[in-house]
């Protein structure tokens, strides 16, 4: 059930909508749409829309209504030879007024396999009704909502901030700080991440009530609700091929040695890409991409 801020939360709920129309006593209900799942009513008792590209959610007619949301930032990029990607930054709330009007939605895309100075390795931001979810910060150390691995910083705001009086929690760690020639893990939305060569993405947050089932989106399935996990680190000279340290949520994997890139995060999941692998004297992977992020939206049907 959601956490509202005070009071019985259904009785409050039921209160505040027996004048704007949500009562069947021929009055216009609550019309909401938007999203690539749009309106999915899986059985639990919520409406669901989910957006995992660009759009608007509109609030059509029925007065207002209690939403609850979360805001995935994209995740960043693994760097080249070096650490794992940064996660998305976390948005979320329990409990948000909205009334009829439309609201824009923008899903960062997950940052890209580049050379250290680019900022294409860092993951876009995702924004709704002016919250956002920061973008991670590419594997070499860059900033973001969780910061990349290799010492990047996060810049998601890291305590409950208030928007018109309704709270909205924030979360985003720092990348692990860089073990000397090799690469660490990426900051995860729950967990920094480990530091040391080939170190693990910090593990992303668990929102049970989003799972990939009950969004529509089978695809998120396997994380069981988890979103935005650090990228794992890559290792030196160690005989090739992918570890096993994306970070709970998405985050992809490192890899061992030249020539084998990092792993892709997950589509959707806000998690961190994997370090590329690195040889000495013969050269310097590309990291993973990073996972896009998404916006979930739902209300009580």
């Amino acid at each position: 059930m959601t956490v509202r801020s005070s009071g019985n939360p259904r009785a409050s709920f039921r209160d505040r909508f027996s004048g704007t129309g949500n009562r069947a006593s021929g009055r216009i209900r609550f019309s909401a749409s938007g999203g690539n799942v749009d309106a999915l009513a899986p059985g639990n008792g919520y409406i669901y829309h989910t957006f995992t590209s660009s759009g608007a959610f509109t609030v059509s007619g029925g007065g207002s209504k209690e939403v609850e949301f979360l805001i995935v930032g994209g995740g960043g990029a693994g760097g080249l030879g070096q650490g794992g990607g940064g996660a998305g930054g976390i948005a979320y709330s329990p409990s948000f007024l909205l009334g009829p009007g439309t609201y824009p939605v923008t899903v960062g895309p997950g940052g890209t396999g580049a050379p250290p100075s680019s900022p294409s390795l860092d993951g876009g931001d995702s924004i709704f009704n002016g919250v956002y979810g920061k973008g991670g910060g590419g594997g070499v150390g860059r900033q973001g909502g969780s910061g990349g691995g290799n010492g990047g910083p996060a810049n998601q705001p890291a305590q409950p901030t208030s928007v018109g009086g309704y709270s909205i929690s924030n979360y985003g760690n720092n990348g692990a700080p860089a073990p000397g020639i090799d690469g660490s893990g990426g900051g995860g939305a729950g967990a920094v991440g480990v530091p040391g060569d080939g170190g693990a993405g910090g593990a992303g947050r668990q929102y049970p009530q989003f799972t990939g089932p009950l969004i529509g989106v089978p695809s998120l399935a396997p994380l069981s609700g988890y979103f935005a996990g650090g990228g794992g680190g890559a290792i030196r000279d160690s005989g090739g091929g992918p570890l096993n340290n994306g970070g709970l949520g998405g985050g992809g994997a490192g890899t061992k040695d030249f020539p084998y890139p990092g792993d892709s995060a997950v589509t959707n999941s806000g998690g961190g890409g994997g370090g590329g692998g690195t040889g000495s004297g013969r050269g310097n992977s590309l990291g993973g991409p990073g996972g896009s992020g998404i916006v979930i939206i739902r209300y009580l049907a």
